[in-house]
């Protein structure tokens, strides 16, 4: 089905989860932007503007045409269940012949030049991308829109939405009952606001240390914005709930590892692990050393 969309409207179009990642083969993919995506870093890139170009067509409520970081035109269609933000219809790879200029480009980066350096190689292969004019570019919107509904059942066959949201929660046995140990939503936590997702994966990666500034970078919203909009989802500040979550995994580790209390500061990001047990204590109330021998004790 996208294979024919694809050739009725001469757009390269690819389904892409919440976070850019393609969920489906690319159809009619342009030679410029195959050579694109097999380059690692640049398909990261790739992934990023198709993931900040769903998000913005969310907030829009509308399919959103714009530019991407190689100045090419694409349009993002969201796919929505039940009112939450699963993905989108990624369609484009073209450049137009009118009004590019005043299109928005999603992502701009601060070192252009390898992007330049890599356009300026393959110029000849750039020059082929398909031209089309603004109005055509509307018209494959609303009919990629209109077929939406169709392709959203094709996606929920596969469960790969509906695996992905999953709850997930960490618990622990002791002799007697389940205690939980600081329960939590894991990296599948669905957001009530689509664009908070791509901040809430980042702050469920235990691989990772994050603040607000690279959250508010990753999601292209302010920092102001962006710390209301998580009150919003949590009913509290960033600060206290990454804190929950950090005391969460390091109650983890205590209970099910033999890690120091040193290496599992280390582990969590934290500078100091003093710092550390200070900001444990306060959530805990109790040190962490203390929780370890109390909860073991108990079993």
């Amino acid at each position: 089905m996208l294979h024919l969309v694809a050739l009725e409207t001469h757009l390269a179009i690819i389904l892409v989860d919440y976070r850019g990642k393609p969920v489906s083969n690319h159809n009619q993919v342009q030679p410029f932007c195959q050579l694109v995506r097999n380059n690692p870093k640049l398909n990261a890139y790739c992934e990023k503007c198709d993931a900040r170009g769903s998000l913005e067509a969310v907030h829009r409520g509308t399919p959103f045409i714009y530019r991407c970081h190689f100045d090419i035109v694409d349009i993002a269609i969201p796919i929505m269940v039940e009112n939450h933000y699963m993905g989108a219809i990624m369609a484009g790879e073209v450049r137009m012949d009118e009004k590019q200029s005043q299109l928005e480009q999603i992502l701009q980066l601060e070192d252009q030049d390898p992007i330049q350096q890599f356009k300026k190689k393959h110029q000849k292969v750039y020059e082929q991308l398909p031209k089309l004019t603004f109005q055509d570019m509307k018209k494959a919107a609303f009919m990629i829109g209109q077929l939406s509904e169709y392709i959203l059942k094709e996606i929920t066959k596969n469960d790969y939405f509906i695996h992905a949201y999953k709850d997930n929660s960490v618990q622990i046995s002791s002799k007697n009952k389940q205690q939980e140990i600081g329960t939590y939503k894991g990296r599948n936590y669905q957001a009530k606001n689509p664009q908070l997702q791509p901040a809430i994966d980042a702050m469920y990666d235990e691989n990772q240390d994050v603040d607000l500034s690279y959250l508010a970078n990753l999601t292209n919203l302010s920092l102001n914005y962006l710390s209301r909009l998580i009150k919003e989802e949590f009913g509290e500040s960033f600060t206290h709930v990454y804190n929950k979550l950090k005391i969460s995994w390091a109650k983890q580790r205590l209970l099910n590892t033999e890690k120091t209390v040193n290496e599992i500061s280390d582990d969590l990001g934290y500078v100091d692990a003093s710092y550390f047990v200070r900001t444990f204590k306060k959530y805990a109330g109790i040190t962490p050393l203390n929780f370890r021998k109390t909860v073991r004790l108990s079993k």
